[in-house]
């Protein structure tokens, strides 16, 4: 019978005892299943029955340990997935006053068609997301919104403006950092060097005139 394991951690929005309550809310449960599945009290004390569309199973908690951990046996049957047995250990463990840590190691058999194991693993790590998100949904948070970061503006610095490569006077003129206007004389020297080699500036426009980067050295 072709196998499916999944060890997997679940971060739950609720205080520890609150989670262990939603570990039995058939309510809460059947929400976090796909649309039309209904959970319901079973024949037993500690068993309930679960029907989806194409499946139905019935579900038994053991080994109950409240509120850290507890044991699930189902066995179900299909018809493409023909008999289904499994078993999951969950066990719960505080994260603070409001959250709670989850874990989930499933074993799952089928004697019939079953998903590739890539598809299965997705398949049931999409359930616990369901069902972390209906725990929020019934019980939701009062922890506010975390804080976004100021919009990235590449190199320039957000709170004033100016770029990495200049700074302002206290006249509120922009000055240019040494390095830059270092490399600016630098430019503006070749130019000139050029012109006095037979080659002056402008040359292809017609017209003679001074490089731009001999007057940016301070000011910008």
């Amino acid at each position: 019978m072709p196998t499916l394991a999944l060890n997997d951690d679940l971060v739950l929005p609720v205080p520890q005892a609150l989670a262990w309550k939603t570990l039995h809310d058939l309510t809460l449960l059947a929400d976090s299943l796909p649309e039309g599945a209904r959970c319901q009290t079973g024949d037993a004390p500690g068993a309930f029955l679960v029907a989806l569309p194409g499946f139905e199973g019935r579900v038994l908690q053991l080994d109950l340990d409240a509120p850290s951990r507890l044991r699930l046996s189902f066995e179900g049957r299909g018809p493409r997935t023909g008999a289904v047995t499994g078993q999951a250990q969950l066990r719960l463990a505080s994260l603070g006053d409001d959250r709670a840590l989850l874990h989930v190691a499933l074993v799952i058999q089928a004697e019939g068609a079953t998903p590739s194991k890539v598809a299965g693993l997705q398949a049931l790590r999409a359930r616990l997301v369901a069902f972390a998100a209906a725990v929020e949904r019934r019980h939701p948070s009062d922890r506010p919104l975390p804080v976004k970061a100021p919009p990235n503006r590449g190199r320039s610095d957000w709170s004033t403006g100016t770029s990495a490569g200049s700074r302002r006077s206290s006249t509120g003129r922009c000055i240019r950092h040494p390095s830059r206007a270092r490399a600016g004389r630098a430019r503006g020297a070749e130019r000139v060097h050029g012109a006095t080699a037979g080659h002056p500036v402008g040359e292809r426009a017609g017209v003679t005139r001074p490089s731009q980067d001999l007057c940016a050295d301070v000011t910008c």
